[in-house]
């Protein structure tokens, strides 16, 4: 026969279980929770009507070269430095948040960050030559880290993107 204090054991037992996994489910549950709003968070500067702005007119410029590109858009001309430094930095800051596990780069992609692969593609040349340049060869390495990770998505997602791009790096219209 079981006495009651073995039943008492059982009870404390099963009560310290139950918790233990309710605990877990909730830990994972927030953690999944955070990860989702620090997701929309950073993207939502960029698909915001002032990120789209910004955005368009990053898409829009146009140079021959390096030294062309600095004359035009560089420290001279602060509006355009602006626009496109600032977004440099947000694709910079999204590729340490994937990369250091803070956020999964599905959700990224999901959330609209997928405009960084054609931002990464127009502007390679220009950050590859800040590099050599100025900054040293870590620059921007976020940013490409970025877009590597969600062309790897886009090309599993959608097969025929690897023509589009092809084709965008042949003529630079995509």
């Amino acid at each position: 026969m079981v006495d009651v204090q073995t039943i008492g054991v059982l009870v404390t037992a099963a009560s310290v279980t139950v918790a233990t996994i309710y605990y877990i489910i909730n830990l994972r549950y927030n953690k999944n929770a955070r990860e989702m709003e620090v997701s929309k968070l950073i993207t939502s500067q960029l698909t915001s009507e002032q990120g789209m702005q910004s955005y368009a007119k990053m898409m829009t410029m146009e140079w021959s070269d390096y030294d062309d590109f600095m004359k035009k858009y560089g420290y001279s001309n602060p509006e355009m430095f602006a626009t496109w430094t600032s977004l440099f930095f947000m694709f910079e800051a999204m590729g340490v948040l994937i990369k250091s596990g803070v956020v999964n780069v599905e959700n990224i992609y999901d959330l609209g960050g997928y405009g960084c692969i054609k931002a990464w593609e127009k502007y390679r040349d220009i950050i590859q030559g800040r590099r050599g340049i100025s900054w040293g060869q870590d620059y921007m390495m976020n940013f490409e880290y970025l877009a590597r990770e969600l062309l790897k998505i886009k090309m599993r997602r959608d097969v025929s993107f690897k023509d589009k791009l092809e084709a965008y790096r042949n003529t630079g219209k995509l």
